[in-house]
């Protein structure tokens, strides 16, 4: 598989000399070549320390960069673009428009944890990339992926139906956010099923799940944003 543009190392300043001696010892080949010191501006260093302070980024600090995330990812094949070593690497140097450049790429992770149990450096490479993810759409750099949005209309159908799914409501949110691509003869054959098999009273107003309300407010408090103490 071709190496995606932005994955092509940018090399700038080379030195080559016809003759090279280090100690005594020439040098030929490709060792002559020696690259010129430069430092890179312009980077926002807070983007990494509010990243490395939430419970899914705190590992981002032991990434070095060997790439063993990349090189295994499944999701890989599917999109040349998708690149956890990258996504950390433009994260620590708080390129912001690095990442958004990659947005379409960055939240099909696909939580296999290959990556995560991969890594040399005990880096939690799945949990970070979502914090990456998470760090643009709190700050409104990216809009919401369709994953997000599908997951937000889940999770409120889950809070509203008292810990349960309502294939109605759901199916409703769904089509409203264009994810629904049932045909009309599909839904009346489901529908009929759902019908048949006694699901209609579940369907219209699903029954609370037990001790729903401790349930309840545990979800709620796992829901807020939770950053690690000092």
């Amino acid at each position: 598989m071709p190496i995606p543009e932005l994955e092509k190392p940018i090399i700038k300043g080379v030195i080559q000399k016809d003759k090279v001696i280090v100690d005594g010892v020439e040098l030929d080949g490709t060792w002559n070549a020696f690259l010129i010191e430069r430092t890179q501006t312009g980077y926002d260093p807070s983007v990494w320390d509010e990243i490395a302070n939430t419970l899914e980024g705190y590992t981002i600090s032991a990434c070095w960069q060997c790439g063993t995330c990349t090189s295994g990812c499944t999701m890989r094949e599917y999109d040349p673009n998708y690149s956890p070593r990258r996504f950390i690497d433009l994260a620590r140097k708080g390129d912001k428009q690095g990442l958004i450049e990659l947005q379409n790429s960055l939240w099909r992770c696909v939580s296999c944890q290959k990556c995560t149990h991969r890594c040399p450096k005990g880096v939690l490479v799945e949990e970070v990339v979502h914090a990456i993810h998470n760090y643009l759409l709190k700050h409104g750099l990216v809009k919401k992926d369709p994953g997000t949005v599908f997951d937000e209309l889940f999770l409120e159908t889950v809070m509203s139906n008292g810990g349960r799914i309502s294939e109605l409501t759901l199916g409703a949110a769904s089509a409203k956010a264009g994810f629904l691509t049932l045909s009309l003869k599909d839904l009346i054959v489901m529908g009929g099923a759902m019908l048949r098999s006694g699901l209609v009273k579940d369907l219209l107003k699903p029954n609370k799940v037990k001790n729903w309300d401790r349930i309840k407010k545990v979800l709620e408090e796992a829901m807020q944003e939770e950053v690690l103490p000092e």
